[in-house]
């Protein structure tokens, strides 16, 4: 017999909610059942609280109320109750005025939740379930809290990215730079294959199968190839039509030694290994993602070559592009995500004997191609995870085919062979590498600034960055005379509030070079998230343990970004090198 949702009075005359036979809120008194449930529910000043569990939201209006220092975000896992939820006008109101974030279920809950919470803040997010809803509906609740889970460790992977890479990704752009200047901007090659299909070839293990038909399809589909499975492709005796690599690490040259790559163009991100496009033989074609870097650029009178939007892989990269050269079927082969065979890697390519991790608390069970369960970890579901959103939020209704033939399902696709792909969508012949060859060659720079130009500003700039590390180094003498201070048997309320009133000089001098430091942003964020985190969040009532976290984390702000500025002005120092022998 199905259940259906029922909105009732309880006892005490207020509303509560019932799902068949079974009360989702209190008969008696719902409203006193949510404060029990918001006393208990602990937390600190500053976190964010994710609660599973809408209803009426009784609950959640007494925790607006304990916790007002606190970001509250809802999410109704039992998706049918949501439209009830709305009959408690207290509950709209809280929504209205911004006191809770409720999940319409309108978009992807990782777009949702990527955009209420601050990564630099992941430790201060706490997933809370209200129990009455869950045991009414623990199967919808488990799913949730395992999605969010993922969506979490997702968001932490891509921080950890972020910090880890933040300074070669920095030293990266500048020592690419020349290679911008003189690369086809990506632009140039915005739909010029419209309902063309295409081919994005990744490295997965189960790439094995179906790499042999590949040569079926040259020619008739545009061939993407990720760096990674470059060596495979290329022993197959055919070039992809163009390869992609974005990665910053060392270790991304080792997909192009001892290849020939004169026979193809490479899409890539200034953010790329710099040796890659040093000894590259073929045409280059220049994206730049980070906003810092194109707002950097803009600034000097570059033109933007345009964007190409990076994900946590490579294939988030070549999938972006494959939309914007306007694909149509757009085919993946060797996006397996998942350790098909007990592999990571197809053969041929330089990660083929690498094994998967036995860690089993990293390890997780997923849908596979061919239905049933394959294997995974958390960084590949991650990834899973994103590209599924990616295909959600960007495909417009373009036929997205997945032709792995093995690994994880990816939501959003049609599930085919290669075989069935080839015969279906890649039988008209239009010889895109002519095409690609004619916009390389043809391509006339039409930069409003000159390489050696721009070598010049870029020392200029440097000049500036002089004045700011001056600056740091008072803001950094400053923070430990605070320091002092506040260690000092008796401290000083004049002493202090004058120190406190230099620091604020200081700060508005920093703020006055804000635009000339722009290039030092993205090193200075392993320091932004350490000024986020811990004790320094924290209030405190008591005045001298106060004092000494100001200090300290004025201390911090001021090395750090000093730091950030010796390591940009190392790398733009080479870049100006660079741009003069252009």
């Amino acid at each position: 017999m199905q259940c259906h949702f029922e909105i009732t009075k309880a006892r005490n005359g207020a509303l509560t909610l019932r799902y068949g036979n079974k009360w989702l809120h209190s008969s008696y008194d719902p409203l006193n059942e949510g404060k029990r449930w918001a006393a208990e529910v602990s937390y600190q000043p500053g976190d964010t609280l994710i609660v599973l569990g809408v209803g009426l939201g009784y609950h959640l209006a007494a925790l607006v109320e304990k916790a007002n220092e606190v970001k509250i975000i809802a999410v109704e896992p039992a998706v049918e109750l949501l439209k009830y939820c709305f009959f408690n006008p207290a509950l709209k109101n809280l929504e209205q005025t911004g006191k809770i974030i409720i999940f319409h279920h309108e978009q992807p809950l990782q777009n949702f939740l990527t955009a209420h919470i601050d990564q630099f803040l992941l430790e201060r997010v706490k997933v809370i379930e209200y129990k009455p809803l869950e045991r009414v509906f623990p199967q919808e609740f488990l799913k949730y809290r395992r999605e969010i889970n993922d969506i979490l460790f997702g968001l932490l992977c891509s921080l950890n990215t972020a910090l880890r890479f933040s300074v070669t990704w920095t030293r990266n752009f500048f020592l690419n730079l020349a290679k911008v200047l003189t690369s086809t901007p990506v632009k140039s090659f915005y739909g010029v294959f419209q309902s063309k299909p295409g081919i994005i070839v990744s490295a997965g293990p189960s790439l094995n199968k179906n790499l042999s038909l590949l040569k079926e399809a040259k020619g008739k589909a545009i061939i993407l190839t990720v760096g990674t499975a470059l060596k495979p492709v290329l022993a197959t005796g055919i070039n992809p039509d163009i390869g992609v690599s974005i990665d910053g690490g060392k270790a991304n040259f080792r997909h192009f030694e001892g290849i020939d790559t004169t026979g193809f163009p490479l899409l890539f991100d200034p953010i790329i290994y710099p040796r890659i496009l040093e000894e590259y033989k073929g045409c280059l074609i220049a994206s730049v993602y980070f906003e810092i870097f194109q707002t950097w650029l803009q600034n000097l009178g570059y033109l933007d070559p345009g964007q190409v939007r990076m994900g946590p892989s490579v294939a988030n990269y070549a999938f972006d592009f494959a939309l914007k050269l306007g694909l149509d079927p757009i085919i993946f082969i060797g996006q397996d995500l998942a350790f098909t065979g007990g592999n990571t890697h197809a053969r041929g390519t330089v990660y083929e004997n690498r094994e998967p991790t036995k860690e089993k608390s990293r390890l997780l069970e997923i849908e596979g191609f061919y239905g049933g369960k394959v294997i995974t970890d958390r960084s590949l579901h991650a990834m899973l995870q994103y590209i599924e959103t990616q295909i959600a939020m960007t495909a417009n209704g373009r036929r997205i085919i997945n032709a792995t033939e093995g690994g994880a399902r990816i939501k959003g696709t049609e599930v085919m062979t290669l075989r069935q792909a080839i015969d279906t969508y890649c039988q008209e012949p239009f010889n895109p590498d002519t095409r690609i060859k004619e916009i390389c060659s043809s391509y006339q720079p039409l930069n409003k600034i000159k390489p050696g130009e721009l070598a010049e500003k870029i020392k200029a700039e440097k000049a500036v960055m002089e004045k700011a590390i001056k600056i740091c180094r008072t803001g950094e003498r400053l923070a430990r005379d605070l320091e002092l201070a506040f260690t000092s048997k008796m401290p000083s309320q004049q002493q202090v509030n004058k120190i406190l009133k230099r620091l604020d000089k200081v700060d508005a001098e920093i703020n006055n070079l804000r635009e000339e430091l722009l290039p030092v942003a993205m090193v200075f964020q392993p320091v932004w998230f350490q000024l986020n985190k811990g004790p320094f969040s924290r209030p405190e009532a008591e005045w001298r343990a106060e004092g000494l976290r100001l200090a300290k984390k004025s201390l911090l702000l001021y090395q750090g970004l000093a730091e950030g500025i010796d390591i940009v002005q190392d790398a733009m120092a080479q870049a100006a090198e660079r741009l003069s022998s252009v």
